[in-house]
C-alpha cells in the first residue's frame, strides 16, 4: 500500500518542461532498482530511484546523516571522559540508530528494512525513557527496570513485524513520549530553581518542541500536495528542486529536535542539574540560551550526587554533624 505517493501514478512527468539555468533534468523515468520491486507500505514523496539505482530515496536517505555524523557523534564525544559514559550515551546511540535504521529504509524502500526505521523510533524513545525513570535509583532497580523495559520492547516488536501494521507502533511511541515528556517537566521542577537557569532549561524545552512540530508540519504538506511540489522540482530540475524534498527537512528538524531534548535529559539527570547550561550543547541550541546562571564547580569533588540523584551541596560538616556554608569574611566581619 502507497500512503503517499499515490497521486504521482496520473502525474504526466514527460509533459513537465525544466527550465531552470545551471541545473540538470530529471529523467522521464527511474533507474533499474538494483534492491527489486518497492514493497513498503509508506513510500514518500521524493521519486523513487530517479538520482542512482542504488539508492531508491536519494535525499531522504542522506539527510538521515544528520543523526550519526552530528548529534549523535557530539553527544558521545562530550561524554567521552566521564566515568559513567555508558549511560550517558545510551540515547545517542538511539539516535544514531534511528538514523541508521531511515537510511538503510529510504536507501531500499523494502517492507523488511521499514521495520529498521519502525523500531528504531522505539529503541531511541526507549534509552530516554530507561534514563528518566531510573537516574536517581538504585543499580538494582535501574537493571530490573532495564530488563522490563527490554522485554516489552522485545515482544512488541515482535508483534509488531509479524502483523505488519503502523498505527500500534505510532500509539505505542507517542505514549512513550507522553510519559516522559511528563517525567521530565517534574524533574525540572525538582531540580532546577535557579530562576536564569529555568528560564534558560524551558526556552530550550520550548524550541525543542518546536523545531519537533515543525517537522512534522513539514511532512504532512508534503504528503499533502506531493502532486504539486513534483512538478515544481521537475521544471526547476536538480539540485535546487532538492530544497523541496520535505520529508528531508523533516528529518532534519527532527534530528535537530530529538538531540535537544536527549541532551536536556541528560543534564537534568545527571550532577549538573541546577547549574548554567553554558556551552556544552552543539550547534544551534546556543541561540537558545544564555548559558548564565550558577556555575558548574571547578573541582569534582564538591559535587557529589547521593543516593537519591541529588547533590550534597557546597558545604563541609562542623563537628556537631551540621552543615557549615563555605564562606568568606569581609574586613567587617560579615559575610561576603
Amino acid at each position: 500500500m502507497d500512503y503517499y505517493k499515490g497521486n504521482l501514478a496520473t502525474l504526466q512527468k514527460a509533459t513537465i518542461i525544466h527550465k531552470m539555468p545551471f541545473s540538470w533534468p530529471y529523467r522521464h523515468a527511474p533507474h533499474e532498482s538494483i534492491w527489486g520491486v518497492t514493497s513498503s507500505q509508506a513510500n514518500f514523496c521524493e521519486e523513487d530511484y530517479i538520482v542512482t539505482a542504488y539508492i531508491a530515496e536519494f535525499i531522504n536517505t542522506l539527510t538521515n546523516l544528520v543523526y550519526i555524523v552530528y548529534y549523535a557523534y557530539h553527544g558521545v564525544k562530550s561524554n567521552s571522559n566521564r566515568k559513567d559514559a555508558i549511560l550517558r550515551n545510551l540515547p545517542y546511540l538511539g539516535i544514531a540508530a534511528v538514523g541508521l535504521g531511515s537510511g538503510i529504509f529510504h536507501a531500499t524502500l523494502k517492507n523488511y528494512t521499514q521495520w529498521c526505521d519502525d523500531l528504531s523510533m522505539l529503541l531511541a524513545v526507549a534509552t530516554v525513557t530507561h534514563r528518566v525513570f531510573t537516574f536517581d535509583k538504585s543499580l538494582t532497580y535501574t537493571v530490573v527496570f532495564g530488563i522490563i523495559l527490554t522485554l516489552a520492547m522485545t515482544t512488541f516488536s515482535v508483534w509488531h513485524c509479524v502483523m505488519d501494521e503502523l498505527v500500534m507502533h505510532s500509539v505505542l511511541f507517542g505514549i512513550m513520549i507522553a510519559f516522559v515528556g511528563t517525567k521530565t517537566r517534574s524533574i525540572i521542577k525538582a531540580r532546577v530553581s535557579d530562576p536564569v537557569v529555568q528560564k534558560d532549561v524551558r526556552n530550550m524545552a520550548t524550541w525543542g518542541a518546536v523545531i519537533f512540530v515543525s517537522g512534522f508540519i513539514i511532512w504532512n504538506i508534503d504528503t499533502v500536495i506531493c502532486g504539486q511540489l513534483t512538478t515544481v522540482k521537475r521544471t526547476i530540475g536538480m539540485p535546487w528542486s532538492f530544497l523541496l524534498e520535505l520529508h528531508g527537512w523533516w528529518h532534519l528538524f527532527t534530528g535537530l529536535g530529538a538531540y535537544i531534548f536527549i541532551a536536556l535529559v541528560e543534564y537534568l539527570t545527571s550532577e549538573e542539574a541546577g547549574q548554567s547550561l553554558g556551552s556544552r550543547f552543539a550547534w544551534p541550541v546556543s541561540f537558545f540560551i544564555t548559558g548564565h546562571g550558577p556555575s558548574i564547580p571547578k573541582h569534582a569533588d564538591s559535587w557529589k550526587p547521593n543516593g537519591n540523584g541529588n547533590g550534597n551541596g557546597m558545604s563541609k560538616l562542623n563537628g556537631n554533624g551540621c552543615s557549615k556554608r563555605m564562606s568568606r569574611v569581609n574586613g567587617n566581619g560579615k559575610n561576603s
